[in-house]
């Protein structure tokens, strides 16, 4: 009887504009600017979890922030259009540098670089996305590798400007961001730039966060989702493929771009080592991670990209960092491991994706997703609906109710 009880109870349908469903969307909000706050004012605690009273971790921080913008470019081309590019490195690279040389070269701000590698790594990937989207599948795959495995070769090859092998970046103290006097973190003392650095990342990642939720529910993201689905109905309904294409990609590439003067803003100085095959693939897998074809997915995966490899090249050689009951039920994984040195996280990701393929097929988000459509559904309310015995606008009909129940589940 319990358990039938229970069953009746769940899911819960709030519908949509009630006052559930306003509590709801205002728990979910904050539950997100939750995070954000912490980080700013936890220094300001006796203890604080996660070690974000430190640095360093304010730093690593600050690269989840960067690269869940990239991830989140590259979700564009992959989740949302259906390419499989495997060459988003290249346009980090890209903003990076051109960020570099603007800062650098030019003595150039941050904020004002920012638009010029934004445009750049657009214009580019706009060049390469228009005969790119003339093909598909493998043969995408294997072009957009190309862009990534040339990358580098590129920056050693024009020495005079990327600063070769040796890098690009300012003189030891130049070029950092400091926070003015008014902001609650200037107090911070050694924490206060990289604080600093995490406010502002955070308004840029904000800010191209909205413009990506709105740009999927346009009509230009609608028929970037119908490429997706089925290329041949969505040619059959007037949309053009290479066109749209294209953009997905100078998007995709755009986003790329910025994340890499962001990087920048982090930690001001560009190296071809950073920006390789490696971090191509790695990138793919965040998407992954984190679900492709969702705009929330690329924060799980960058924080999988940044701090799966560091705590897992850490743990392969020492794992006393690990809780004891965690440390036993790991010991033989991390044994295993421990003979691959720093290639001990490429084997864990692999692991892991596969893991992922099998229990969350979906990413890490379709999980989350599919777990609270098994608490909570939305009933939509559209405007077009009339509650029943609402008097009539002027000459027309009283319009019923229908009694079917609209629900949203997981997706």
């Amino acid at each position: 009887m319990r358990q039938r009880a229970t069953t009746r109870l769940l899911p819960i349908t709030l519908r949509e504009g009630s006052v559930g469903h306003l509590v709801y969307m205002a728990v979910g909000w904050a539950l997100a600017i939750a995070p954000i706050l912490y980080v700013v004012f936890a220094h300001r605690f006796g203890w604080t979890w996660g070690s974000v009273d430190k640095a360093y971790r304010l730093v690593q921080i600050n690269d989840v922030v960067a690269y869940a913008v990239a991830i989140l470019g590259l979700n564009i081309a992959i989740g949302y259009s259906g390419q499989l590019s495997l060459g988003q490195s290249a346009f980090v690279g890209l903003g990076a540098y051109t960020t570099m040389v603007m800062v650098v070269d030019h003595g150039w701000s941050y904020f004002a670089a920012l638009p010029v590698a934004a445009t750049l790594s657009f214009g580019v990937g706009l060049v390469i996305g228009l005969p790119a989207s003339r093909i598909r599948g493998s043969y995408l795959a294997i072009v957009t590798l190309a862009m990534a495995y040339v990358f580098p070769e590129l920056v050693v090859r024009f020495e005079s400007l990327t600063g070769g092998s040796n890098g690009k970046g300012p003189a030891r103290g130049e070029a950092r961001l400091i926070p003015p006097s008014w902001v609650p973190v200037a107090d911070a003392g050694r924490l206060a730039r990289p604080l600093w650095v995490f406010c502002l990342l955070v308004v840029i990642a904000g800010v191209l966060f909205l413009l990506a939720r709105n740009g999927v529910r346009s009509r230009v993201g609608r028929a970037l989702i119908a490429l997706r689905d089925n290329e041949a109905s969505a040619t059959a309904s007037g949309i053009d493929v290479a066109r749209h294409k294209a953009v997905a990609f100078a998007l995709s590439a755009t986003y790329g771009g910025i994340a890499g003067g962001m990087l920048m803003m982090n930690r001001p100085f560009a190296s071809e080592v950073q920006f390789g095959t490696r971090v191509a693939i790695f990138l793919v897998v965040g998407v992954v991670i984190g679900g492709a074809g969702t705009i929330a997915g690329a924060v799980p995966g960058a924080i999988a990209y940044v701090f799966v490899p560091y705590f897992v090249s850490g743990w392969a050689v020492d794992p006393s960092g690990l809780p004891p009951g965690v440390r036993q039920v790991t010991k033989p994984l991390f044994d295993w491991l421990r003979p691959a040195g720093s290639a001990a996280a490429g084997i864990f990701f692999g692991l892991l994706l596969l893991l992922l393929v099998f229990v969350l097929p979906g990413g890490f988000v379709d999980g989350v997703r599919r777990l609270r459509a098994r608490v909570i559904t939305i009933e939509p309310n559209p405007p077009w609906m009339v509650d029943v015995g609402a008097p009539p606008a002027h000459g027309m009909a009283p319009v019923q109710r229908s009694r079917s129940t609209w629900r949203v589940g997981a997706r």
